[in-house]
């Protein structure tokens, strides 16, 4: 997550990974694997996402505050191509 997200601010040399998996006929999440120090802040905002079925387009708007790990989120979407 180094370069993807506000983590380079939390930590000198953070390192770790997020990705994204999504169901691309919904384009909703299904899933997600996250790997570092400090991730469990993001746990709790993917379980929402993936029980409540909410559409990715949705979650762009569900701007994370900055500079926190949660901006990995926004790093995601772009990738995925939002």
């Amino acid at each position: 997550m180094g370069d993807l997200s506000g983590a380079a601010l939390w930590a000198d040399g953070y390192t770790g990974h997020a990705q994204m998996v999504v169901d691309d006929n919904s384009k909703t999440l299904v899933g997600m694997t996250l790997a570092g120090a400090g991730v469990g802040e993001l746990i709790h905002a993917a379980t929402i996402a993936i029980a409540g079925e909410v559409p990715l387009d949705k979650l762009w708007h569900a701007v994370p505050s900055y500079p926190t790990m949660s901006e990995v989120w926004l790093r995601l979407l772009e990738a995925y191509g939002l």
